[in-house]
């Protein structure tokens, strides 16, 4: 029972974290051209019914869909274009992060499912979605909601787990296309396989399952729309493969890959050459994780060939890569803080003098002073508010604590939800004060 109540109360104040972090900023900068897009298409579906989704044939149900709630959303309620239109991603993020929370391996601890769901939201390119209007986070939804789903009924199958599984590969098929039910399918299979028994028996069952969810939601589409045209592009490649031709290939993948979970990819980073030397080493640690982080493993790895295409699947596949890995990050992170105390408190600093400066910066520049010199130039910065006043001092209170927190280092887990904390008031201060109309995505 105390157990339990721990668990909602962790959950609450997940909760308000999140809500904190990422509602404030939405509604400070005008739309984006992309987002004008959307809030466009919203006005024409403001009078229409949810069928009109599937308005040109289904050649962009996301994008729709995601219209779609924008103009429920400002129907219902009195908001502001830019909040209204940016409120979907930031909601679905929240989500994810609540569901990260939730979604957590039997042996895992309340504090390790806690921070993981702190260094997901602290991910840049997971706070980059969470400001930014975007259907790639209601594609990821579903198709995280169906990974979760294939987890649960390869780790205990059950015939309410088998009707989970198939109605969210129904789902992540009508959003994403006939590509979500083939790498949920591939995973299935891989992840099967690591299991202990029935090996087999496991992966004919994901196929039927998928290829159960697949067909309903090809007749769910052809009976709402009554157009086979509409069904086959939905159930298509097209919404997946959609290229973001604004990046480059090489530089996406490189810049999604490092950030995806900066500052926490840094040290994994560091120590790439060294794996690379040592597969053996690297082999006998995957087969020695729980199922649990064993299946975040194959997440990533089935996601890598994704990457390199820099299209919604690439941004879709990256955020579930980021999601089921980050409970093994955590529990990396957590054993490492006590082993390693010296090593943390020289990273506690010099992340502290970054941050430190960043806002020393800020704080200048608004005063009036030219930084020039520095070879930073803080653009777009307007006169002071009470949010960005209140910003300052929380990052002030929060250096403070840190220096605190680094004498108990070795004794508990507070030094490391300081640089946690830490990190999410910089990024607040970075995207919604000092650049506000910077996307990742």
């Amino acid at each position: 029972m105390r157990q339990i109540k721990a668990q909602y109360s962790l959950l609450a104040l997940l909760l308000a974290i999140a809500a904190t972090v990422i509602l404030p900023a939405l509604g400070r900068v005008g739309l984006q051209s992309d987002e004008i897009m959307l809030a466009d298409l919203a006005r024409q579906f403001s009078s229409s019914g949810v069928s009109s989704v599937f308005d040109g044939h289904g050649t962009d149900f996301p994008g729709n869909f995601y219209a779609y709630l924008v103009s429920l959303t400002k129907n219902m309620f009195q908001l502001t274009d830019a909040f209204a239109v940016r409120l979907p991603s930031a909601i679905i993020i929240i989500l994810l992060t609540l569901g990260m929370f939730q979604f957590r391996g039997q042996n895992e601890t309340l504090n390790k499912s806690f921070l993981a769901s702190l260094l997901f939201l602290s991910s840049y390119t997971v706070s980059a979605l969470a400001y930014h209007a975007n259907v790639i986070t209601i594609m990821s939804l579903f198709f995280i909601f169906a990974l979760s789903s294939l987890y649960h009924w390869i780790k205990r199958p059950s015939a309410e787990k088998a009707w989970y599984l198939i109605t969210a590969s129904a789902c992540s098929a009508i959003f994403i296309g006939i590509l979500s039910p083939v790498i949920i399918l591939t995973i299935g299979i891989i992840f099967s396989f690591l299991q202990d028994t029935d090996k087999t028996s496991k992966a004919i069952k994901t196929l039927f399952m998928t290829a159960a969810g697949t067909a309903a939601a090809y007749i769910i589409v052809l009976f709402i729309t009554n157009d086979k045209q509409s069904a086959d592009n939905v159930l298509g490649i097209g919404q997946a493969t959609y290229a973001l031709e604004e990046y480059g290939k090489l530089h996406s993948f490189l810049v999604h890959t490092f950030f995806s979970i900066f500052p926490w990819s840094v040290p994994i980073i560091i120590a790439l050459f060294w794996i690379a030397c040592n597969p053996s080493w690297l082999r006998n640690k995957f087969l020695a994780l729980s199922l649990f982080k064993q299946f975040g493993v194959v997440v990533f790895i089935i996601s890598i060939p994704t990457l390199i295409a820099v299209n919604r699947l690439s941004l879709v596949m990256l955020l579930a890569a980021i999601y089921f890995n980050m409970p093994m990050i955590s529990s990396f992170l957590l054993s490492q803080i006590h082993n390693h105390s010296v090593t943390w408190r020289i990273t506690g600093g010099i992340f502290a003098a970054l941050i430190a400066s960043l806002a020393i910066l800020f704080i200048a520049t608004k005063a009036g002073f030219d930084i020039s010199f520095t070879g930073f130039a803080l653009t777009g910065i307007s006169g002071w508010s009470i949010w960005s006043i209140t910003l300052l001092f929380c990052i002030l209170a929060s250096l403070y604590t840190l220096w605190r927190n680094q004498r108990t280092i070795r004794f508990n887990n507070r030094y490391l939800y300081n640089i946690v904390i830490l990190y999410l008031l910089a990024q607040i201060l970075y995207k919604a004060f000092i650049n506000p109309y910077l996307t990742v995505i």
